[in-house]
């Protein structure tokens, strides 16, 4: 652990598949940051009914994933030491109100601990998207696998956008998780 985050708040948003746990672990490893990664969250209920990464779900899902997530949010909030500092991810539309209520959920996390938020925008080009999506690891971590629905996904949904002060662009195309990490830091040093 190189650099120290205290009360932080860093929340990686993109499409599937562009890297956003990689570099959030990564992070983490860097820092000391917890990781509230959206499928900690996902998988408490995918785990329950065999959600097996390419079956669409039933809508009901998303409605319990919510309350879960909104737990999590409390203990943050209430429970957890001020001088802690997390990062999480999600996969949020531009077009979806409920993901647009959560990603002003995390803001309103963030003004509430007095913590610094950093929303960070991850993306990578297509080609690399589509590589990444059926890989093991993403099947292991009941994660969206089928590359065809998800590069769909991709055409058709806009990601989320959210103009902060704080945002940050970050291309994961050819850039290692620790780099990718690095340039995090240094984003978070600069805002200082």
């Amino acid at each position: 652990m190189a650099e120290r985050m205290d009360n932080t708040i860093v929340y990686l948003l993109g499409h599937y598949g562009v890297g956003k746990l990689t570099v959030a672990k990564a992070l983490c490893a860097l820092t000391g940051a917890r990781l509230l990664d959206n499928h900690l969250i996902n998988n408490v209920v995918f785990s329950l009914i065999r959600a097996d990464g390419r079956t669409p779900l039933p809508k009901v899902v998303w409605d319990h994933i919510s309350a879960i997530r909104m737990i999590a949010f409390e203990v943050m909030e209430a429970l957890a030491p001020p001088e802690f500092s997390y990062v999480l991810t999600n996969a949020l539309d531009e077009d979806d109100p409920l993901d647009r209520a959560w990603y002003e959920r995390a803001v309103l996390l963030a003004q509430r601990r007095g913590a610094v938020f950093v929303p960070v925008f991850v993306t990578c080009d297509e080609a690399e998207n589509a590589r990444r999506i059926p890989l093991p690891d993403r099947a292991a971590n009941m994660k969206h696998t089928d590359a065809a629905s998800a590069m769909e996904r991709r055409r058709t949904r806009r990601p989320l956008q959210a103009a902060h002060p704080n945002r940050l662009d970050l291309d994961t195309t050819t850039a290692s998780p620790e780099k990718s990490a690095a340039a995090i830091v240094a984003h978070i040093r600069a805002l200082a």
